[in-house]
């Protein structure tokens, strides 16, 4: 038997560090696995012991799988559920659970190479108080697949960020741990009967956690796997939610392309990705028995089989330990982690997670962020997040991109304009991509449609955000579109989506141009080429999903000058305008004796006014709307490679 390891660092999780001194505390169960199919069984087990943390206080507890393809193999072929499970408990507790603490999906990878490799991150902060001592782990692979030839090799480690927890854990219960039978409603209330149960003395909040998957093809609805049903809750007799079992961002799964059919939404998980649990959280009135149960939305097979997964936890906690307190979770963009490759690399706005761990609701959040070791730009978030509440922040991309160092890093000064109680998970820093592709001034983009040509369109944005220009108006099918691009020096990110109106005769979108499973749409493609030598700069991949982005910057390299020296932004007012309206046009624009262009674009990209300006002589312009119809509009004023934009509505 292997030993278990443990160590104490300043670990890098991701490429990132938590924490005041980024003091954490690491523990690997499977360290360079081979895990295969037991066609004979349908399953194996891999079990690793680990040496966990006797005792200590930790604010957040995460695990960490890895997948590569084996140096002498394929990568496995099939999406196959795969479990973690916390079997054994040696020191403090001597006893056997075997609890399903997480759940996965391979990938379909048997067209992977063998530089491939992937990362997942499972928040497992619940179940902090289970792992103490020396605990067993099991992970357990699922499927039928031939083992000769293929496999994946995988790592699992735990990570224990030290802090005070946002609310102690009291207790916690299995509730359910099964596969139950779906398609017939008596059978299900019998294999999910009712749980009962007595708080725990000094619960003040529970929470009911649920992880549960769909699997099988039954008729008449293709149930459980391809079927989205809802989820009821009820709680001493009373119903208390209503959810519904699905996952509907398979096509933009950050594993892709397989070989199998990956973009297809399904009943809570997506091949290559970890299960997302389902939390209901709820306050405690006094020490009355509760009573729990678990339905699901009527349903009535005619054939096939079919089946839900279901693991179903009671978690009791304590008193809140945070009045005011916001934590940054993670980095979206930019960011190297596998998760996020699709938002990477960037030059335009960064995008942090952040959570409130307080009593009391978040309203606003000054915040620091750049380049470590540059200089930082400030940022003044304004919103509402109730406790436990997460949000996206996108960043101001107007910040030093000058590359000191190869990290990014962001900080939360003041939380509702207070130094909130704990600073230690105020702070994140993590390790950036490479700078994005430098374009010329002037790029045609082909575009070639397939059948499903209505599906498609494209729209280029500029690092605020703001659409340069767009084509959603394709109206034949295996046609070629040319679109010229005319560039100023800035950051800009090309998308293409695929989520438009599918064919009638294959109702079916978000699958890219061309994918093997979807015959009918045939073959589309999409290139950016330069305008003047025609030459190739960069061909995107069909087989896609739902959508895919290129960042670029043009007139200078992103890590070599400092983006956002100059505000990309118009200033106009009144906004809303109930008829003309005034631009206050940028000083820089006004010195400067170039002619200079102001257009009207509609949303669609469509140039609705134009008029050109031989010298602006006044910092304020009064812009004449007679001629143009209520709605939304994005103002552009360009003088040579340099443009300001804003959105204005005419109502």
């Amino acid at each position: 038997m292997k030993s278990p390891l443990i160590c104490v660092c300043a670990f890098l999780l991701w490429g990132s560090s938590w924490g005041k001194n980024g003091d954490t505390l690491e523990v690997h169960t499977h360290q360079n696995v081979l895990i295969q199919t037991d066609p004979s069984r349908g399953n194996t087990k891999y079990y690793g012991w680990g040496n966990f943390p006797k005792e200590g206080t930790y604010q957040r507890v995460y695990a960490e799988l890895s997948f590569k393809c084996p140096d002498n193999l394929r990568c496995g072929e099939w999406d196959y559920l795969n479990y973690i499970y916390l079997r054994t408990r040696k020191g403090n507790f001597n006893d056997t659970l075997n609890w399903e603490i997480m759940r996965f999906i391979t990938p379909y990878g048997f067209g992977f190479n063998k530089a491939w490799n992937h990362t997942w991150r499972f928040d497992i902060t619940d179940f902090e108080s289970l792992l103490r001592d020396s605990v067993e782990i099991e992970y357990q692979h699922t499927g039928y697949e031939a083992k000769n030839d293929r496999g994946w090799i995988i790592d699992l480690k735990f990570v224990f960020v030290e802090g005070e927890p946002l609310r102690d854990v009291l207790g916690i219960k299995r509730m359910y741990q099964k596969s139950v039978p779906f398609g017939d409603d008596a059978v299900f209330e019998q294999q999910t009967p009712d749980v009962t149960w007595k708080p725990t003395p000094g619960t003040e909040t529970s929470r009911i956690k649920i992880i549960q998957t769909g699997h099988g093809m039954d008729q008449p609805s293709n149930c459980a796997e391809f079927c989205p049903r809802y989820r009821y809750l009820w709680l001493d007799g009373n119903y208390v939610d209503t959810s519904l079992v699905w996952r509907d961002d398979c096509g933009i799964n950050p594993v892709y392309p397989q070989n199998g059919t990956w973009i297809y939404d399904r009943s809570a998980w997506c091949p290559g990705q970890n299960v997302d649990e389902y939390n209901f959280d709820f306050k405690e009135k006094g020490d009355s028995i509760h009573t729990f149960d678990l339905d699901m939305q009527s349903y009535t097979k005619t054939s096939g089989n079919s089946n839900y997964v279901i693991t179903c936890y009671l978690v009791e906690y304590g008193p809140f330990n945070y009045t005011n307190d916001a934590a940054i979770l993670d980095v979206i963009q930019p960011s190297k982690h596998p998760q996020h490759l699709r938002q990477n690399p960037i030059c335009s706005e960064p995008i942090i997670t952040v959570r409130n761990n307080g009593t009391i609701p978040v309203y606003s959040l000054d915040i620091e962020y750049g380049i470590s070791g540059g200089s930082l730009s400030k940022h003044h978030w304004v919103g509402v997040l109730p406790f436990g509440g997460t949000a996206q922040v996108r960043l101001p991309y107007k910040m030093d991109w000058t590359p000191v160092s190869e990290h990014f890093e962001a900080r939360i000064v003041k939380s509702n304009g207070n130094t909130d109680k704990d600073e230690s998970n105020n702070y994140i820093k993590v390790a950036m991509p490479a700078p994005p592709k430098l374009l010329p001034a002037k790029v045609v983009v082909m575009f070639r449609t397939n059948v499903a040509f209505k599906e498609t369109s494209w729209r280029l944005l500029d690092a605020g955000g703001n659409v340069y220009k767009a084509r959603n108006n394709f109206n034949a099918a295996n046609s070629i579109y040319r679109d010229t691009l005319n560039l100023y020096n800035g950051c800009f990110t090309f998308v293409v989506d695929d989520s438009g109106e599918p064919p009638a005769e294959m109702p079916l979108n978000e699958d890219g141009l061309n994918w093997w499973a979807n015959s009918f749409d045939g073959n589309g493609a999409v290139q950016l080429r330069n305008a003047d030598n025609g030459s190739l700069i960069h061909n995107f991949i069909g087989d896609f999903g739902s959508e895919i982005r290129l960042d670029f910057s043009v007139g200078y390299k992103v890590d070599i000058d400092k983006m956002g020296s100059y505000s990309t932004e118009l200033r106009a007012y009144p906004n809303p305008s109930d008829g003309n309206f005034m631009i206050d046009i940028p000083e820089r624009f006004v010195k400067n004796t170039s002619p200079a262009t102001l257009e009207i674009v509609d949303l669609q990209g469509k140039i609705i006014q134009s008029q050109t300006i031989t010298q602006i002589n006044n910092a304020l312009l009064m812009v004449n709307t007679e001629k143009i119809a209520k709605g939304m509009y994005l103002v552009k004023l360009k003088q040579n490679h340099d443009l300001c934009t804003t959105k204005v509505l005419l109502r």
